[in-house]
């Protein structure tokens, strides 16, 4: 799909900056999945779906159920929403509207949340932790959204619920008040309040990116390091003045020895690798292939018709080390292979095995891909007369 919106003005006026309304943002919008399906894969393992709906039984007035779901009689035909995570994993249609945003790097992109609301459907006025574009599909909703409460004090001006969203505990000033139609995109940037209500039954798609704070990059980064037995120089005491004080006091040359050897572990040469392995992580675990591919059988198996195809959710990133990183996995470049990593990097439908064949010269590009077709990131789709297969 085109996106219609100029990037590089988008970027320097209203990335993370403020809230931006594009009318047929895509022009002749068509929705990749029907509500039907939507519901369908809500009622399947495995799939993070949950309801919210209109409760004024509750304190909050608002109730959350969450999925997987066998039907939805009890809810009725107003007054709640489905929303369903990662979206894009599930269906190649919806993975296809990720090529319009390519224009912000793939490390940020969290996932597609597509919702189906009916009349009068919303998850009430709340904050978002991260940046986001909303696609209107079919039927219409409502949107009022403000900008970046302007104090600390306002931004936590707000109450966590029992409904699982960050929703506001005051009203807020809109500086968008408007009802979007198919094809129309809604940018929010993190932080900004905001509010839906579906006037008609209405899908809508919800391209996120990700910022993790603090607390959640260093929980990524130590995972990574204990994985791959990185940051291992252990504390030692600073001198005498480490001991100052009574035995249950922590002296403040104490504390200041363990903000160094903390200091020392992010400045380390290691951390660059650390945070490519945690930028790299899909969202959900990638599937795991159905057979090991050697590389005599990908030699093979590269000569028949058919695509090779990243697989929705999977990152591929290239790092200034030459090297390539993907599902937390790190896979070194040779000359030989680094052609071969730049295609895949920029794939996003597929590449004929037609054309692979002809990146494919020499056993080192082999090795990279079976590699990362055992690990799950990309897949094979081979023609066989009149059926496909999945490799």
């Amino acid at each position: 799909m085109q996106l219609n919106v100029d990037s590089q003005n988008f970027l320097a006026e209203y990335w993370q900056r403020k809230p931006a309304l594009f009318r047929r943002g895509f022009a002749d919008f068509a929705d990749p999945i029907a509500a039907e399906l939507l519901a369908g894969l809500a009622c399947e393992d495995g799939v993070d779906s949950r309801i919210v709906e209109s409760a004024a039984d509750t304190a909050s007035g608002w109730r959350v159920t969450h999925g997987p779901f066998t039907d939805y009689e009890a809810f009725g035909d107003s007054d709640w929403t489905l929303l369903v995570q990662a979206v894009n994993e599930w269906f190649p249609d919806v993975q296809a509207l990720l090529s319009a945003f390519r224009f912000i790097p793939d490390w940020r992109l969290d996932d597609v949340m597509v919702s189906f609301a009916c009349p009068n459907g919303g998850v009430g006025p709340h904050l978002d932790q991260y940046d986001v574009f909303i696609i209107q599909g079919e039927g219409s909703r409502r949107w009022r959204v403000g900008n970046k409460p302007s104090s600390a004090a306002q931004a936590l001006a707000q109450q966590q619920t029992t409904t699982d969203l960050l929703q506001l505990a005051e009203p807020f000033d809109a500086v968008i008040d408007e009802t979007l139609e198919a094809g129309d995109i809604l940018y929010i940037p993190a932080g900004c309040p905001h509010e839906g209500i579906a006037i008609t039954p209405s899908l809508a798609y919800s391209v996120g990116f990700r910022a993790p704070n603090q607390a959640e990059l260093l929980a990524q980064l130590v995972d990574a390091a204990l994985e791959h037995d990185n940051w291992q120089t252990r504390y030692s005491d600073d001198g005498p003045e480490s001991f100052a004080g009574q035995p249950w006091q922590v002296s403040a040359t104490a504390l200041q020895s363990f903000k160094q050897l903390l200091h020392q572990a992010i400045d380390s040469d290691q951390t660059d690798a650390l945070l490519l392995r945690a930028l790299s992580q899909s969202k959900r675990p990638l599937a795991e292939p159905e057979m090991l591919v050697t590389e005599p059988l990908l030699a093979e198996l590269i000569k028949r018709p058919g695509q090779l195809c990243k697989t929705p959710g999977a990152r591929v990133l290239a790092a200034a080390d030459g090297k390539i990183y993907a599902a937390g996995q790190c896979y070194p470049l040779t000359t030989g292979t680094s052609p071969l990593a730049q295609q895949l990097g920029a794939l996003t439908d597929g590449i004929a095995l037609s054309e692979l064949q002809q990146l494919c010269k020499d056993d080192d590009c082999l090795g990279l891909l079976s590699a990362l077709l055992n690990d799950g990131v990309l897949h094979l789709l081979i023609d066989e007369a009149d059926s496909t297969e999945g490799v």
